[in-house]
């Protein structure tokens, strides 16, 4: 995520636009690979941070455009992992070999050449680990190893910067009014499985059909960060890492009010003109660990349910769309789909469990975090309620496989 510094805009008229960087112009690319290049071979060579910064400086410094080389930078550095050795305690450590250097140094017997001074705090402190040669402050971030890099091209650099101004901006979003069109219903449903997996608040409904162009439309009202009283920050770095989904649509639209600098309520609006890129292939990279974890567990203890892909759409109250977080289907064929909500998710519980109970044939079951029965209001509301007592569970971060197992038997009892 770059620093509100490194995000290039203006704002005119009380829109904020972008300086998005041409990824075809010469320079930015001849640019982003020389950054690219520099951090490849740190990598291979398990170069220090220090090292890395003294190559890629003089780059930054004579840049055309300062600012872009520093966020490319800055995107590279979120792109690699650096060794920590944090498993020492080397304040301790460090305290201990530096106070017998100056005991050696307070004493009367004859000191060593410099060379020889650190073989000689070796032997005195044979289990000091920091005494081996260039690990006295080797916890400082300078001193860190380059491990690992995710390595990409110079245009896929340039389309992540693109990507990374936007997401900047969207961290004081207060909504994101979204329309999407697409003939690829697979498409569609893998960004509402990023909306999903993300946790955001989100109203979805349906939109008429142009007559003879066969796209599905979509309308989305998402929550911004700045609507969020509760872990703000959190939900702001998850939404913007939501937004890159949405340009994996062919037509897409976002308008967007947000605080940029001293311009307060100014108007962020974007479409596919933009020509931004998703870079998200792998679906499966992406997923949360909690996730992937309840699938695997679900599957080698629940053999009578198997977690099915392809999720649908389910109709709700008027035009709206409940895109459930998973589906699962019994072993005679049965459906039974699962919504979660979550912490953010307080505003629309009392009226899915209202409509619910208005239809109970629906084959949905819930699932509530435990943080919402601090609101008194909606724990009377669940407590109250017979559909939720039956088909409904509490989870703390994530369902446990038991608790979903139970809530999709009652729901298949309670069939028909």
């Amino acid at each position: 995520m770059l620093n509100r510094s490194l995000i290039s805009a203006t704002c005119r008229q009380g829109v904020v636009h972008p300086t998005f960087v041409k990824t075809t112009l010469p320079d930015p690319l001849e640019l982003a690979a020389q950054l690219i290049d520099a951090y490849r071979t740190a990598a291979a060579q398990h170069q220090s941070a220090s090292e890395l910064d003294e190559y890629t400086t003089p780059l930054i410094d004579g840049a055309a455009n300062r600012r872009l080389a520093l966020a490319l930078r800055k995107l590279l550095d979120e792109r690699s992992t650096f060794s920590s050795l944090t498993e020492l305690d080397f304040p301790k450590l460090r305290a201990e070999a530096l106070e017998h250097s100056a005991k050696l140094l307070q004493s009367n017997e004859a000191l060593p050449d410099v060379e020889n001074w650190q073989e000689m705090l070796q032997q005195k402190l044979p289990e000091n680990p920091l005494l081996q040669e260039g690990q006295l402050y080797a916890d400082l971030p300078e001193n860190d190893c380059l491990l690992e890099f995710k390595d990409l091209n110079a245009q896929q650099l340039l389309n992540r910067y693109n990507l990374a101004l936007v997401q900047g901006i969207l961290l004081t979003a207060r909504h994101l009014d979204i329309h999407l069109a697409t003939a690829d219903a697979p498409r569609l449903r893998r960004v509402f499985k990023y909306l999903r997996f993300f946790q955001l608040l989100a109203t979805v409904e349906a939109e008429d059909d142009a007559p003879g162009d066969g796209l599905l439309r979509m309308h989305l009202i998402v929550d911004g960060p700045a609507s969020i009283l509760d872990q703000s920050k959190r939900y702001g770095l998850q939404l913007a890492a939501f937004f890159p989904a949405i340009c994996s649509v062919e037509r897409w639209s976002l308008e967007a009010e947000v605080n940029w600098k001293t311009h307060e309520n100014a108007m962020l609006r974007l479409n596919q003109d933009s020509h931004l890129e998703c870079p998200y292939h792998n679906f499966a990279a992406y997923v949360p660990d909690e996730i992937r974890l309840f699938h695997q567990h679900f599957q080698e203890t629940v053999p009578e349910w198997k977690i099915v892909g392809n999720t649908p759409f389910l109709r709700g109250e008027g035009r709206e769309v409940i895109f459930p977080d998973l589906s699962f289907q019994y072993q005679d064929g049965t459906l039974v789909h699962l919504e979660l909500f979550n912490r953010w998710h307080a505003n629309g519980l009392a009226e899915r469990v209202k409509w619910l109970e208005a239809h109970p044939d629906i084959p949905l079951i819930l699932g509530v975090d435990r943080t919402l029965q601090r609101d008194a209001e909606l724990q009377d509301i669940l407590d109250q309620s017979p559909w939720f007592t039956q088909y409904g569970f509490l989870y703390r971060d994530y369902p446990t496989c038991e608790r979903t197992r139970k809530a999709l038997q009652r729901r298949l009892e309670g069939r028909g």
